[in-house]
C-alpha cells in the first residue's frame, strides 16, 4: 500500500568496521562491513500496517560490504 503519511518519529542506527589483509610496500587490501537499521512511525490513524499500539510503521535493514585496494 501507499504510505504517505507525516511523520511522528524517525531512527537509525549503524555499526561498522574495517579490516586491513595487507598493508605494506606494494600498498593496502582493507575489507569493510556495515549494518544499518531504519525505522519510521507515522502518526496514529495513518494507513497502511498499523502495529500494537496503532501507528503506522515502516523498517529496513541493511547490510553493505566494501573490499578497497589502496595504491602505494
Amino acid at each position: 500500500s501507499n504510505c504517505g503519511g507525516n511523520n511522528k518519529d524517525v531512527q537509525e542506527s549503524t555499526v561498522g568496521y574495517w579490516y586491513d589483509f595487507y598493508k605494506g610496500p606494494k600498498g593496502r587490501l582493507r575489507q569493510g562491513i556495515q549494518y544499518s537499521y531504519f525505522a519510521r512511525n507515522l502518526w496514529s490513524g495513518a494507513g497502511g500496517t498499523t502495529n500494537p499500539g496503532g501507528n503506522a510503521e515502516g523498517t529496513d535493514n541493511e547490510v553493505y560490504t566494501s573490499f578497497r585496494y589502496y595504491l602505494p
